[in-house]
Parts: C-alpha cells; sequence; structure tokens
C-alpha cells in the first residue's frame, strides 16, 4: 500500500507577494505572461515546488498548445503534478480550471471568494463559480519523477 505524502506548507504571504507583483501584467503568448506559468509560479511561490522545471518554453500560442499536446493536454500535465480538489473544497492558492476551447481549460488561481490570472492589459478577477475543476497547491509535486516520492 502507498501511503499518499503529507500536504505541502503554504506560505500565503509570498502568494499575494507574487500577485500583487504581476497585477499590471496583461496575458501574453510567451512563457512567464500566460496563464499556465502565472498559476505554477504562484504554486512555487507557496511551496517552493517549480512545477514547470523540464517543460518546453514556449513563445507564441501554437507553441503553446504543442507543448501542451506533447504533455497529453493541459489537464493531463496538472494530473501529473498536482491532485485535484473539488472546487468547493479549492483553498486560497490553488489553482483553478475554467473552460477553454483549444487548451481544455484556461487557468487562474483561487483568492478566496475570486479567481486571478492574466487578463487583457492587466491580471483580472472572476467570481469562484467560473471554476469547473482545481487542483491543490499542497500537492504540488507529488506524482513527479524524484519529487514527493
Amino acid at each position: 500500500m502507498t501511503v499518499p505524502p503529507l500536504p505541502l506548507s503554504r506560505n500565503i504571504p509570498a502568494l499575494i507577494a507574487m500577485i500583487d507583483a504581476r497585477a499590471e501584467w496583461g496575458h501574453r503568448w510567451v512563457r512567464g505572461r500566460d496563464c499556465v506559468s502565472f498559476a505554477l509560479r504562484c504554486v512555487e511561490a507557496q511551496t517552493g515546488v517549480d512545477l514547470l522545471a523540464g517543460i518546453p518554453t514556449w513563445s507564441n500560442r501554437r507553441e503553446a498548445l504543442d507543448v501542451t499536446r506533447g504533455l497529453g493536454g493541459l489537464v493531463a500535465a496538472l494530473d501529473d503534478r498536482m491532485a485535484m480538489a473539488a472546487p468547493a473544497l479549492a483553498q486560497r492558492g490553488d489553482v483553478a480550471g475554467l473552460p477553454d476551447k483549444a487548451f481544455g481549460v484556461r487557468l487562474m488561481v483561487v483568492e478566496g471568494a475570486t479567481l486571478v490570472g492574466p487578463g487583457q492589459g492587466r491580471l483580472e478577477r472572476l467570481p469562484r463559480s467560473a471554476m469547473m475543476c482545481a487542483w491543490s497547491a499542497s500537492t504540488a509535486g507529488f506524482g513527479m519523477a524524484g519529487i514527493g516520492a
């Protein structure tokens, strides 16, 4: 029987600082300015686990789609790196998935009653009810080779 790993502790002040530092950052199709980079850097700020390590970089939408497909899709890539959480139970700092035609999900971060992520020209906030799925930041890295195993 495999014993599940203990959840990682979260540094919420680091998460808040990360979000505040990127308040004026809008979405761009380049790694570092897109929803995936934003969400996973927020996880790293809280936990110290870099979930982007080893993933190829991208500089436009087509390359982002190619990288995502190479990982088996965005949902599968996230499932390999974090445990899913019921949206109703998602906590501050967890990764939220919203419907997206091209990628399956668009990522945002749970702030509490709102979700935050890159939008047009700056970070945008949406109601928590927009979330269709979630992943727990407390489980970041578990399941990845050499991390949490």
